[in-house]
């Protein structure tokens, strides 16, 4: 079995959609329909997500709440992804095995994160078929406000994991 392209396209158009994306984040993902997030860009190379300022996603110091942002990084490190183990038709364990952040500024007003590892998430779950095994990949989010001013930088390290038809996951 190998991921097809198309059916990775056509996974590609459904995370976009607008209202399926604000279904299925209203379903799956309630915290980041309250925070109000998008997803700007997903193609085979990047994914971009937005998060707006304000009230929702603010801290008591009224900077984004590092959680938020998490939030953000995380759905553009594992957009590609999504699209990739959703094409399969198969069963798949994904989970963030590790997380690793630096804040770089106080994160103001929205702030755009951006993720350009989509090959790297596509090999690993490509190797994932090929070998039967686990494998995980390190996958690089930065967080820039309006100016393109780094707010923050993030490493999340996914974990994919094909099952084999009867496991249980």
């Amino acid at each position: 079995m190998h991921v097809e392209e198309r059916k990775v396209l056509r996974e590609i158009d459904k995370i976009t959609s607008p209202l399926r994306f604000r279904l299925w984040s209203l379903f799956k993902f309630p915290a980041s329909r309250f925070a109000g997030l998008r997803i700007d860009k997903l193609d085979s190379e990047s994914c971009v997500v937005s998060v707006p300022g304000g009230w929702r996603t603010q801290n008591p110091f009224k900077s984004m709440y590092w959680a938020i942002q998490g939030m953000g990084a995380e759905l553009s490190t594992g957009g590609y992804a999504l699209a990739v183990v959703n094409s399969l038709g198969r069963r798949t364990r994904t989970l963030v095995a590790a997380q690793e952040s630096k804040f770089r500024k106080k994160a103001l007003g929205e702030i755009t994160f951006s993720c350009e590892d989509g090959v790297l998430a596509r090999k690993a779950v490509e190797e994932s078929i090929q070998t039967g095994s686990p494998v995980s990949v390190e996958l690089k989010s930065t967080g820039r406000d309006a100016a393109g001013d780094v707010v923050s930088e993030w490493v999340f390290k996914w974990s994919f994991s094909i099952m084999e038809k009867g496991e249980v996951s």
